[in-house]
């Protein structure tokens, strides 16, 4: 039989703690990528719980965590709950989505942390269709794509000629300028 020296036991033995100490460090990973509530880029089916305003809501994955998150709708600025009309844009979104399945694909995590998406029920935008119910202002500053850009800005002159939700006012303010007021 083979005997080994104290030092090199001592050094086979350190080995092995620090590929052992390596591996499960690798395997954590790699577990908590997996079980990440939400990743920029990909689609989810969740369920919605809660509307906290017209533009933020808090929905859970049907994943092994149930993993639960707050979702920003991306692209559009909706009022705020203390803010004229912001009860009603609330409401609305409360109607189309709340307790029902959406697909939700996410785009960005904001500074706040919280997941930016686009939140479709039944292959409608609800992004979109809130614009085009005059519950949100379109947010200019975070569509990259000329394209899309005008597409939404057409959504929300068209509202705004109808009269529709919070164009009914005649001066509505913008959210950004309402937080900026109020600060």
């Amino acid at each position: 039989m083979f005997h080994l020296s104290t030092t090199w036991q001592i050094v086979l033995g350190l080995f092995a703690l620090c590929t052992s100490y390596y591996l499960l460090h690798k395997i954590t990973i790699y577990i908590k990528n997996i079980f990440r509530p939400f990743k920029k880029g990909k689609k989810y089916w969740c369920r919605v719980n809660a509307v906290s305003d017209g533009d933020t809501l808090t929905c859970y994955r049907f994943n092994i965590r149930r993993s639960e998150t707050k979702l920003r709708f991306a692209y559009v600025d909706a009022p705020e709950s203390s803010q004229s009309y912001g009860k009603e844009s609330q409401r609305l979104v409360q109607s189309m989505v709340k307790g029902k399945m959406v697909r939700v694909k996410i785009t960005d995590i904001d500074r706040y942390g919280r997941c930016v998406g686009v939140v479709y029920r039944y292959r409608k935008n609800i992004n979109e269709e809130i614009v085009k119910r005059g519950a949100a202002w379109v947010y200019e500053e975070y569509i990259k794509d000329k394209t899309h850009l005008h597409y939404m800005m057409s959504l929300q002159e068209k509202a705004k000629k109808q009269k529709k939700g919070l164009w009914k006012s005649s001066r509505p303010v913008r959210p950004s300028v309402y937080r900026k007021q109020n600060k």
